[in-house]
């Protein structure tokens, strides 16, 4: 999230907000129309803080005393038409900006500020502590910048001249993670003002940007807090406060020494990070977006955060096939699949739950969920959807779906960072289907190991395979496969009680010794073609448009055990046949309202049975979490 996250402040006028490029074909339209159905109109203009800066321009004061810079763009009169004199707010919790400039600026969207004030919406934007003119240290998402968000909420709800007494928090990245951060774990006294989220590629905790499951991303934790402190907080673009710079490193003790830290262990300042806890305190309607091909903020983060809020809390979720992007603006994959009922979405999520206007949001699905070959379908929840278990075994001569395996199968960790070279990795494949195989959720690898050395990092990827015997590729990056992939350190296979990791120290196994290890792979939703195969590669690093995962540096001989007392395999939900398919409006189509609705479903998509045989004369088996 950081190093790339970085350059959100640069992707918010480009690479969330620019132009499409050239793109195959637009998704398929299969399924039930779905088209969302704000109510507020534009009817307004904008009166900008430097027009009135004592009243949309102040600090709140923080639980440290730390100054926290708040500014507001206003609804203004219009052609005669005058905003009310109360109305709500949507905060932008960010520490991208500096004072008068927009986080959202127009572009392929337009600008969020006078959009929304058009439709009788304030904007506010918080900068973050450490950033723009507010005081204070930058601490990434610890329990300060958390603390501050509350307070933040507070004012705008209890004590802004124009408030309503409803506040919204809107944002992607790190301005997502603020507004969940906010929402679960911030002073609930001070938070009943937030009655909606929308939260967009947030992390579950710091914990997931930097390591996966004990496993380092190389230099992610360094890179990231350098270039934070350097460009967001020390050399932000416009000079500060002069009486804030003596703060700006108080913190960064802790932050800096942590930032070496390449154990993988889930330290304290991890634990002080890890934002999933709240996710069952949260009370504020919650519309979670995460792009599943997001390269920058993986989405790990949905299991754990979004499948523990409360039933009784409104959420729905909207996961697809895009980047590090807005579902309206995802140029760098599938750039025709981009939604273009994305504001409309939006704008009914905060009609309904910042103006007590009835848009219809309770009777949306409660996840939209896009396969890789571009449909959306309908589930009740995510990552852990879907009815029947899936498997498909690892086998002697590189088979994927052995129903009766054997032997095993050795590789070499290899011990520097980089595309790992022959016999550093091992390959499983399936025989092409004869059905089309749905993968979805968040599937799991179930590995019987040993290593000689008691240490040992394992990652894995899982490709579709054309059936030109070739990896199936995105439209718009040349390394955007049909993929999802995992990582694991041997040393941190400690089970993952809560849903997500939190073990503390790395605990050697004993070498020679076999053992078993779940590793998991980032939700997604794969559909492997009739004709086509599905691929696992197994070695001791990846390298993906995430970076490298980073080898143990032990070297070790890793074997994979596939027999019937040691059954490795690839577990896995697939959808519930009857589940609804959905057509949605993208950025080629003026208005889906005319287009044909077909009540479709899912059908039958289990790879022709392959998925659903026992191994070794047991059925499939469902893993924790899984």
């Amino acid at each position: 999230m950081r190093i790339l996250r970085l350059v959100l402040v640069v992707a918010l006028v480009g690479g969330l907000l620019m132009p499409s490029g050239a793109s195959a074909a637009s998704a398929p339209d299969k399924g039930r129309a779905f088209t969302p159905k704000p109510v507020s109109k534009p009817l307004y203009g904008t009166k900008a803080p430097r027009e009135d800066p004592d009243r949309q321009q102040h600090y709140v004061t923080a639980h440290d005393g730390t100054d926290l810079y708040v500014e507001t763009w206003l609804p203004a009169a219009k052609g005669g038409k005058k905003p009310p004199l109360r109305v709500p707010t949507i905060l932008i919790m960010t520490p991208y900006v500096v004072q008068g400039q927009e986080e959202y600026p127009s572009g392929s969207l337009p600008g969020f500020i006078e959009y929304y004030n058009a439709r009788g919406y304030a904007v506010a934007q918080h900068h973050v502590r450490g950033t723009g003119e507010s005081g204070g240290c930058l601490e990434q998402t610890a329990s300060d910048q958390w603390k501050d968000g509350a307070n933040v909420v507070e004012y705008l709800g209890r004590d802004a001249p124009w408030s309503n007494g409803k506040v919204g928090m809107y944002g992607a990245s790190y301005d997502a993670e603020t507004q969940i951060s906010t929402a679960g774990l911030g002073n609930p006294t001070k938070t009943k003002y937030l009655k909606a989220i929308i939260p967009t590629a947030s992390v579950g905790g710091q914990y997931d940007w930097n390591y996966m499951d004990g496993v380092p991303w190389t230099g992610a934790t360094l890179i990231g807090n350098v270039a934070y402190l350097a460009t967001v907080s020390l050399f932000p673009g416009q000079e500060p406060a002069p009486q804030h710079y003596p703060e700006k490193l108080e913190c960064q003790g802790e932050v800096m020494s942590e930032s070496t830290n390449t154990t993988g262990d889930f330290t304290r300042y991890w634990k002080r990070r890890e934002l999933r806890p709240g996710a069952k305190n949260v009370k504020a309607a919650t519309l979670m977006v995460h792009g599943l091909r997001d390269f920058n903020v993986q989405p790990i983060t949905l299991a754990g955060y979004f499948d523990q809020i409360p039933k009784t809390t409104p959420h729905k979720g909207l996961f697809g096939v895009w980047n590090h992007a807005f579902p309206a603006a995802h140029s760098a994959v599938e750039p025709e699949w981009a939604r273009a009922d994305w504001y409309d979405m939006v704008t009914a999520w905060f009609d309904r739950y910042l103006k007590n206007k009835d848009t219809g949001v309770e009777r949306w699905p409660d996840v939209q969920v896009q396969s890789n070959n571009g449909q959306w379908w309908a589930v009740g929840e995510y990552p852990t959807t879907g009815t029947r278990l899936g498997q498909l075994a690892l086998g002697p001569n590189g088979t994927l779906g052995a129903g009766r395996p054997k032997g095993k199968t050795t590789y070499d960790e290899q011990l520097h960072i980089g595309e790992p070279e022959a016999g550093q990795y091992t390959v499983f494949e399936t025989k092409p289907m004869t059905k089309a195989l749905h993968i979805t959720g968040q599937p799991m690898l179930d590995l019987w190991l040993t290593t000689d050395s008691g240490d040992g990092h394992v990652a894995a990827e899982l490709e579709v395979i054309g059936r030109n015997g070739e990896p199936l590729r995105h439209e718009g990056s040349s390394r955007e496969f049909h993929a999802t992939y995992g990582a694991r350190s041997v040393q941190h296979i400690a089970p993952m009680k809560r849903g997500w990791f939190e073990q503390e120290f790395g605990e050697p196994v004993s070498p020679e010794e076999a053992f078993n290890m779940t590793l998991r792979f980032l939700p997604t939703d794969l559909v492997v073609p009739r004709g086509g195969t599905l691929r696992l590669t197994v070695g001791g690093s990846i390298t993906y448009r995430k970076g490298d995962s980073q080898p143990s540096g032990a070297g070790s001989v890793i074997s994979i055990l596939h027999d019937c007392g040691h059954p490795s395999a690839l577990r896995f939900r697939m959808p519930n046949q009857k589940a609804q398919l959905i057509n949605v409006r993208e950025t080629d189509e003026a208005d889906i309202g005319r287009l044909a609705s077909n009540p479709a479903t899912v059908g039958d998509k289990d790879g022709g049975g392959v998925a659903t045989q026992r191994v070794c004369g047991r059925a499939p088996r469902a893993l924790p979490f899984l």
